[in-house]
């Protein structure tokens, strides 16, 4: 029987508020149900936080579709995608230090993963992107950076200039300068 959105939204929200690192006691006792419903609702505790994983990825895809719209290139997606990844750290820090720490965002179905690769591959098609880019593993340096070094120290235009230079063209270069980034 498929979990209804509401049941994955309670999960999320549980964990965005507490974190991951509760015991199965914890969690029914804050959501105020039985520990046979848990079970029966998620299997098990590590499936509940795949569930909520998944729920999150879902609502930050919607959130990075809207932002996708009001892009006018490939480079400003680029940009965009990156600095939303850093944000991620203070608007969902529990989720962040989840997926940083078990190298989900290095998971090709993940949502990050798959959004970058598509946004790379655009590029190489608008002259944006050096054509011989191998995309995946750009893809794990931009997301290596973004989620293990700890970027918020230093001038954020600087950081993303750093980890786009390579990547771009001269084309590239010139539309990253005109971003609010640059």
């Amino acid at each position: 029987m498929a979990l209804s959105d509401s049941k994955k939204k309670d999960l999320y929200d549980y964990y965005l508020e507490n974190g991951f690192e509760h015991s199965t006691e914890d969690i029914v006792r804050e959501m105020h149900i039985c520990h046979k419903t848990f079970f029966n609702r998620y299997g098990s505790k590590s499936n509940s936080i795949e569930v909520a994983w998944n729920y999150w990825q879902r609502k930050c895809a919607e959130k990075w579709q809207r932002i996708m719209e009001n892009c006018n290139h490939s480079i400003e997606e680029l940009t965009m995608t990156l600095y939303n990844i850093y944000k991620i750290r203070f608007e969902y820090p529990n989720y962040y230090q989840y997926t940083r720490d078990r190298r989900k965002y290095l998971e090709p179905d993940a949502f990050f993963y798959s959004a970058i690769q598509k946004i790379l591959e655009k590029g190489k098609k608008c002259y944006h992107i050096h054509e011989h880019l191998n995309s995946k593993s750009y893809t794990i340096f931009l997301l290596n950076n973004m989620f293990l070094i700890d970027i918020e120290h230093y001038n954020k235009s600087e950081v993303l200039k750093y980890v786009l230079q390579p990547a771009l063209t001269e084309r590239g270069m010139e539309l990253f300068q005109e971003t609010p980034f640059a």
